[in-house]
């Protein structure tokens, strides 16, 4: 349910308040999707959040208790109350609205178990774990392709799974250092400066979603999933495009020239006389436009003025000029007649000018959502993504740790009791809440019954054991046919480690039993990709 409202205060907004109170299916593009998310701090669960805002369905594993180390990225948190904080960091609230927290303890056998049993739905499982650091739990890729060969699983790591730097642990700011952005960025006899944001966190999550949707695009003409391996380092190099290009070209370091464009002039920050604005002369005509604005036509006649390469290669006296001509006016006068020209212009924003933007909340960029227990709707940053008929919507606020475990393991087939069970052996947190949350059940999802034909040879050697429901299959010698058969109903089709449900009365014990023991279950988890 939506609504429009205008909040008190000097500031006039239109935000979209969403409540998460509808239990209809996700509208969103990706709906029918469903992700294990094993991953934390921000890359995957930025990359998941991206995904769920799109309709698909994110179960996030979360370690009892303690959860993903976001909720602890505090101060600020989201207020409970008008000047009363709450218990939910703000770090954790951009990046994992729209999922259902499931608290497993996955260094136990019993936890490892239970996650094998949720990838027994899933279509995709994403991780940021230090390469290597799921196999000692057996949850690597190479431990569960067999089993589950149509899985997509996707690793965001800081350096791949693969090379000397593999099993190094990473941060953003390391990247920053490592691909080149820092050497490019600050002024130019300053130090190397960072961005603002955790930038390549984010990209390498970005990354990951587009490899993840290509694997999907795999999957459904071969039935087969497979790895998708993303390094924040690779990702960092990869964007550095035009700047790389430049040091490749002639193999040169290059200056730093901190606000400045190392290609075009003017493309900068510029002093007005009542603080600075950004002009971006990026051609010839928006410069000649530029100057007719500035009355200052003669620069057209100049030859260190006049053509794009002119102005860059006699940067030193055309920056200080051009800087002279700003001063003499304020801000708005030189933002309202540029962009009068067409001549690129805009005003440097805070945060709280940004969100105020009319533009900004015209494209709801800011929405608000209610969590339990909180007296009023908390803002949130809203999806970039808009599409005209598949929209993007927002079901669930950020979860609590292990808030939907019952309802989850409940709906994946196990029993109260089972449920209990593992909750006394430490293996799941079966989490209550004095307030509760809003209940919305996981989508039912129908399965490809596959066929198997020697008609055209040989039979075609599967191997692991849920080759019976993948997909989609490319190989000629196998015949799909849907069968419109949801979760609860697969007693007839669907295995459980290799023990067909049908044979079972209590399917998650022997899946339990039939699962080995995991390699040094006793080893905590290292390292994150934040």
């Amino acid at each position: 349910m939506m609504q429009l409202f205008r909040p008190r205060g000097s500031v006039s907004r239109l935000t979209i308040r969403c409540f998460s109170l509808s239990t209809a299916p996700p509208s969103g593009p990706l709906a029918g999707l469903r992700i294990l998310d094993l991953s934390r701090i921000l890359a995957g669960p930025s990359a998941t959040m991206l995904m769920a805002d799109m309709g698909a369905e994110v179960i996030k594993v979360e370690a009892p208790k303690s959860g993903d180390d976001t909720r602890r990225y505090a101060p600020p948190f989201l207020q409970k109350a008008p000047k009363e904080d709450s218990d939910v960091a703000a770090y954790f609230s951009s990046c994992n609205r729209n999922k259902y927290s499931v608290a497993v303890d996955f260094k136990t056998k019993e936890g490892q178990d239970v996650v094998k049993h949720l990838l027994q739905s899933s279509d995709v499982l994403i991780e940021n774990f230090k390469a290597g650091g799921l196999a000692k739990y057996g949850l690597g890729y190479d431990q569960l392709k067999d089993d589950f060969p149509q899985l997509i699983y996707c690793s965001i790591t800081g350096f791949g799974h693969s090379g000397p730097y593999s099993k190094r642990p990473a941060y953003d700011m390391l990247i920053q250092a490592m691909g080149g952005s820092m050497s490019l960025t600050g002024e130019p006899d300053g130090a190397p400066m960072k961005t603002g944001l955790s930038l390549f966190d984010l990209t390498a999550g970005l990354h990951g979603v587009i490899g993840i949707l290509a694997a999907l695009n795999s999957k459904h003409n071969t039935g087969l999933g497979q790895h998708v391996d993303i390094s924040m380092l690779d990702v960092a190099v990869a964007l550095l495009a035009n700047q790389g290009m430049n040091y490749l070209a002639k193999k040169q370091r290059q200056k730093r020239v901190g606000n400045n464009h190392p290609n075009v002039v003017p493309y900068q920050v510029m002093p007005a006389k009542d603080g600075y604005f950004i002009l971006t002369a990026s051609n010839n005509d928006q410069f000649e436009r530029f100057c007719k604005v500035a009355g200052r036509m003669d620069l057209m006649e100049d030859e260190r003025f006049n053509t794009m390469k002119a102005r860059v290669v006699n940067r030193e006296v055309v920056t200080p000029t051009l800087n002279e001509i700003t001063s003499q006016h304020e801000k708005l006068w030189w933002l309202e007649k540029l962009e009068g020209e067409m001549v690129g212009c805009a005003p440097i924003l805070h945060l709280d000018e940004v969100f105020a933007d009319p533009h900004v909340q015209s494209r709801e960029m800011e929405i608000q959502m209610n969590l339990p227990g909180f007296t009023e709707p908390v803002s949130l940053i809203g999806s970039p993504m808009k599409f005209s008929r598949t929209k993007v919507d927002y079901r669930l606020p950020p979860p609590r740790v292990g808030e939907h475990t019952e309802q989850v393991l409940l709906e994946y087939g196990m029993s109260k009791d089972q449920i209990e069970d593992l909750h006394e052996i430490g293996a799941i947190d079966n989490a209550k809440f004095e307030v509760p949350g809003v209940v919305r059940p996981l989508a039912r999802k129908k399965r490809r019954v596959v066929e198997v034909s020697d008609s055209h040879g040989q039979p075609y050697v599967f191997q692991g054991n849920t080759w019976g429901h993948i997909s989609s299959v490319s190989d000629p010698r196998i015949a799909v046919g849907i069968d419109n058969v949801e979760d609860e109903d697969l007693t007839e089709l669907d295995t459980f480690g290799g023990v067909l449900r049908s044979s079972i009365d209590d399917p998650i014990n022997a899946f339990l039993k039939v699962r080995g023991s995991a390699e040094d279950p006793d080893v905590g988890v290292s390292s994150r990709s934040k």
